[in-house]
């Protein structure tokens, strides 16, 4: 399935939108009509930023008070394993596009990629296990076979990844797809034209229609400006703290190929090691007193955490 999220139109509720938000939404529509395609993007962004801020806060306060606050924490429902710390791509707005990426190269040893996938088993995890990280996956070649073991010893948990695809040949896709509930290829290209691999992995899938509702295909241009990663995206330094919280350490858990975990996905360098997976069990990890630190001040505001003060990653409690 091919995903275009270039040219959407917003449509502001009054009954979830703030009244505001809504009232502008309006005059905005007067102003489109005058003027071009370029300011008409700018307002649409602007709108969907602020609809997406309120109803994602809304969502995480409720969460945070319906188990946080109650001194219900769960057991995280979504990890991010890091098989090797590297990726081949250009794309400006990421810490870590082989431009810029200080990191020194890392691959997962086999023995500790079976123990937290083993440990996830003996758990019985039935949420969400992302192959892939600040990296691109098919940069190691054993990401098949780690695919393949991850399936048979988790078969209910949602296994996914993203990748960028150029690495993704036919057969390669054809090889690791029935162990995937889901793959995202990120088809980056400026004139949002499918490159060479995702061409013929779509042509595929719409030959097998039992694939095309595991297969999205972004269309994404390289040059654009996203979120901050917690103020380490190089093309976008803005340095505006949101007044909320965020779920992500309440829920994901994100694991480095040495086996540290992250503070999240947008702390690709380790900035803040949580817990050493070489040491304790992801359980002990989880409940373990820095992440519980990490909570305690995150709960209060962004700005206890030097990471995520000027973070405007808005992830919804629901897609964890």
């Amino acid at each position: 399935m091919i995903v275009n999220r270039y040219g959407g139109k917003t449509n502001i509720n009054l009954g979830e939108d703030p009244l505001y938000l809504y009232i502008a939404w309006q005059c905005a529509g007067l102003v489109k009509k005058i003027v071009d395609a370029e300011k008409n993007e700018r307002i649409e962004k602007w709108f969907s930023d602020k609809q997406e801020y309120h109803r994602v806060k809304k969502v995480t306060d409720s969460y945070m008070q319906d188990y946080y606050d109650k001194g219900k924490e769960p057991l995280f429902s979504s990890i991010e394993l890091e098989i090797i710390n590297r990726c081949n791509g250009e794309c400006p707005f990421c810490p870590v596009n082989k431009y810029d990426d200080p990191r020194k190269l890392k691959k997962m040893d086999e023995k500790l990629f079976f123990k937290i996938i083993d440990e996830l088993s003996e758990l019985g995890y039935k949420g969400r296990l992302a192959l892939h990280s600040n990296n691109e996956p098919f940069l190691d070649s054993r990401i098949i076979d780690f695919a393949k073991y991850a399936r048979e010893r988790l078969p209910y948990a949602f296994i996914y990844m993203y990748t960028n695809g150029t690495l993704v040949t036919l057969d390669k896709f054809i090889k690791i797809i029935p162990y995937l509930n889901r793959m995202v290829i990120d088809n980056y290209d400026d004139n949002l034209k499918l490159h060479e691999n995702a061409e013929s992995i779509n042509k595929y899938c719409k030959e097998h229609r039992e694939l095309d509702r595991k297969v999205e295909i972004h269309v994404r241009k390289v040059h654009e400006v996203l979120k901050t990663r917690g103020g380490q995206s190089p093309n976008n330094k803005k340095k505006n703290t949101l007044k909320m919280s965020c779920i992500l350490p309440f829920k994901q858990m994100v694991i480095r190929p040495d086996g540290k975990t992250s503070l999240c996905c947008n702390d690709p360098y380790g900035k803040y090691t949580m817990a050493d997976l070489n040491k304790v069990t992801l359980q002990e990890a989880w409940y373990s007193t820095r992440y519980e630190q990490v909570r305690k001040g995150l709960r209060k505001g962004r700005k206890k955490i030097r990471l995520c003060k000027y973070c405007d990653t808005l992830p919804n409690p629901k897609g964890y």
